[in-house]
């Protein structure tokens, strides 16, 4: 039996990786372009992205700014960093999400 069997059925494991993501879930994300703190945001999708554990999105209602957090290894966190780029036709600001703005793993 594959160990993919193991860990439960499709629709289980599918479950298992959103819970993982949306632990990763920060607080809130800065507005890269008007510093604001934007608490609705969504999941992206990174199935098939190795090295991410996390990527979300939030678009800012006061300038109308889309920015993302992401979290993962350095390499693929550049590598997502730039598709974002090309797929947007712009330039993207990186951003780091403090750690006082990280979940209490014991909430």
């Amino acid at each position: 039996m594959g160990q993919a069997r193991l860990r439960g059925t499709t629709e289980q494991r599918k479950a298992a990786a959103i819970d993982r993501q949306l632990a990763l879930r920060p607080k809130f994300i800065t507005c890269n372009n008007c510093q604001a703190q934007l608490t609705d945001m969504s999941p992206m999708d990174i199935a098939g992205l190795d090295g991410i554990q996390a990527a979300f999105t939030a678009h800012c209602p006061a300038c109308g700014h889309d920015t993302y957090a992401i979290k993962g290894e350095r390499e693929a966190v550049a590598r997502l960093h730039m598709a974002i780029e090309d797929n947007v036709g712009a330039e993207a600001k990186a951003g780091v999400v403090p750690a006082a703005n990280r979940p209490d793993p014991a909430a």
